[in-house]
């Protein structure tokens, strides 16, 4: 691999990274208003759209590659807040589990509109064409 290519690689690495930050902060501010944040939402979207039952912490800590603590202290807070619920498994004490609550799903279903605005807005700089157009990006994960 020449030094050109290197280069290459290194600065889509930066930014690709910068880009995550960026988005990061983007639904941060979004969010805030309502006393959420980027990672809380990650959370229950994990939660909601990647498990039929409620999974156990670990399950979503292994989804969203990180720790179990981790994953543990974003459900603490939205527990408090009345997003989800922590409850221990019924066959084994020693898991704890996450359900979404119903004022969760009347939360999303009361702002779809408003983040389906939100979500299509940060793309309105690209042409239809651009969306569909077909790329080569391998999967990485």
């Amino acid at each position: 691999m020449n030094d050109e290519t290197k280069r290459k690689i290194f600065d889509i690495f930066g930014k690709i990274f910068l880009l995550c930050h960026r988005m990061e902060y983007i639904a941060d501010k979004e969010l805030k208003k309502d006393n959420l944040t980027a990672r809380q939402w990650l959370l229950i979207a994990t939660i909601e759209k990647l498990f039929e039952y409620p999974p156990a912490i670990n399950e979503v800590a292994d989804k969203l590659s990180t720790s179990h603590q981790n994953v543990k202290q974003i459900a603490n807070q939205l527990e408090k807040k009345g997003f989800i619920i922590i409850e221990r498994d019924e066959n084994d004490k020693r898991i704890l589990r996450l359900k979404v609550t119903e004022k969760n799903r009347r939360y999303w279903d009361s702002r779809a509109e408003e983040h389906e605005k939100f979500i299509l807005s940060l793309f309105n700089s690209l042409e239809e064409e651009e969306i569909h157009r077909k790329n080569k990006i391998k999967k990485v994960f």
